[in-house]
């Protein structure tokens, strides 16, 4: 009995150390990481390697070495964790409980055919099909959707799950001192599926619902901007009607003036009428359609505001990122900088707007206003806090996952009083 929970503790942090290696952004490298939890793993099989020794059935040195054991195991994952370390300590938990539900079904096993050898095997064996069915099944929508929904309440349902579980197994006594707790063990193993399962899908809703606010969002800007130019055309064309009706006027008064050998006068006219026809009948900044109808739309409400939008923009009509995604980005970048400049003084009242594609290669974006205002980033997003209260601040949020959707450098940072968002695609893959 001693060699099989020996075996339970050493395939725990096998599978555990398999499970952050799979479910989580590493912040060091798969060689640094393995050796990481290598340690830890020791000095979990150490401390059960001691219990064994002097206290395997006494329930309170189970209780101390696990106070001892979970702590280390789950700083493994908060350590590892490039970033988002309410999600690492949710995929600690949950990894606990992933290899607990192996370790069910292997002690179930020992108590039916009281065969050490077969329930170690099935130890390992059920271990693996689970991390298979998870990496298989879940890790995308952990890596995707999880790591950007997740909330610190949510890490309380695998917590509340792990401790019911230890509480159940081997408080005051081992399972194999008290048999009939293995049914309601595995009940609660398929609840915990159950709840698992519900906990996705209710993630995976309010992901959906996310997506299509923002999606909303996006095809408003573009439809104002289509609204900005079907107005502008609709004015050129009453323009040239107009020319066109006082053209015959004109040409009779440029005979007369050319008889009266008024030379003067007709040259005027007829500058002013090339300087009226250079005029160019709307903005064009890009030849993206869809990005200059938002860029347009954009200059107008600036102009309304009394701001002054400087806008240099080399994006082509085919490129290599979604349309829809870049006039999304752009227009909560400017929106967000027009609300930051709106009162200020009438100086420091200017956007600065730069974006450029060479497709097939990079693309980069950066946007300047003026901030007078200390700004507060979040410790969790790295993101500005809106001073607007709840319900505000999602712009830069749309901005963080069109980077992460394009793999882009991203960063937003204050520089002299200037707030500064660059944005840094790299498009081959062997560009560092």
């Amino acid at each position: 009995m001693e060699l099989f929970q020996l075996w339970l503790v050493i395939n725990s942090c096998i599978f555990m150390t398999l499970y952050f290696m799979t479910f989580l952004p590493l912040k060091y490298s798969r060689a640094g990481c393995i050796a990481f939890c290598a340690a830890t793993a020791a000095i979990s099989i150490l401390l059960e390697i001691v219990r064994i020794r002097f206290g395997f059935y006494e329930p309170w040195p189970k209780i101390a070495s696990s106070a001892i054991q979970i702590p280390v195991l789950q700083a493994g994952a908060l350590i590892l964790s490039r970033e988002n370390k309410i999600y690492a300590l949710f995929i600690g938990f949950s990894s606990s409980n992933f290899v607990l539900g192996g370790n069910i079904i292997s002690c179930t096993v020992l108590l039916a055919c009281h065969s050490i050898t077969a329930a170690m095997a099935v130890c390992t064996l059920a271990n693996a099909a689970i991390f298979a069915c998870m990496n298989r099944y879940i890790k995308h929508i952990c890596l995707t959707l999880l790591s950007r929904e997740i909330s610190v309440w949510m890490c309380i349902i695998p917590a509340m799950c792990y401790t019911t579980f230890f509480l159940m197994l081997y408080f005051p006594v081992s399972f194999d001192q008290r048999p009939d707790i293995m049914l309601a063990a595995c009940s609660l193993l398929a609840t915990v599926v159950i709840i698992y399962i519900l906990f996705i899908q209710y993630i995976s809703a309010r992901s959906g619902e996310k997506n299509l606010f923002w999606r909303n969002k996006e095809l408003h800007a573009y439809i104002r901007g289509i609204e900005f130019q079907t107005d502008t055309a609709r004015q050129a064309m009453q323009d040239v009607r107009l020319m066109r009706h006082d053209m015959r006027h004109k040409d009779q008064l440029l005979i007369g003036l050319l008889r009266e050998g008024k030379y003067s006068e007709a040259e005027q006219m007829l500058h002013a009428d090339i300087e009226r026809l250079e005029q160019p009948w709307q903005d064009s900044y890009c030849d993206n359609v869809i990005l200059n109808s938002i860029l347009c739309s954009m200059a107008q409400n600036a102009e309304l505001a009394g701001i002054r939008l400087s806008v240099l923009c080399t994006v082509p009509k085919e490129q290599n990122i979604n349309d829809y995604d870049l006039a999304i980005v752009t227009s909560n970048l400017i929106e967000n900088a027009i609300q930051a400049v709106r009162g200020l003084d009438e100086k420091d009242r200017h956007i600065e707007l730069a974006m450029k594609n060479r497709n097939g290669e990079s693309f980069f974006l950066e946007i300047k206003n003026p901030c007078h205002e200390t700004v507060r980033f979040s410790g969790k997003t790295g993101l500005p806090v809106s001073q607007q209260g709840d319900g505000h601040g999602y712009g830069m949020m749309s901005v963080q996952e069109f980077a992460r959707k394009y793999n882009a450098h991203f960063d937003c940072f204050v520089e002299e009083q200037t707030f500064i968002v660059r944005i840094l695609i790299y498009f081959r893959a062997e560009v560092p």
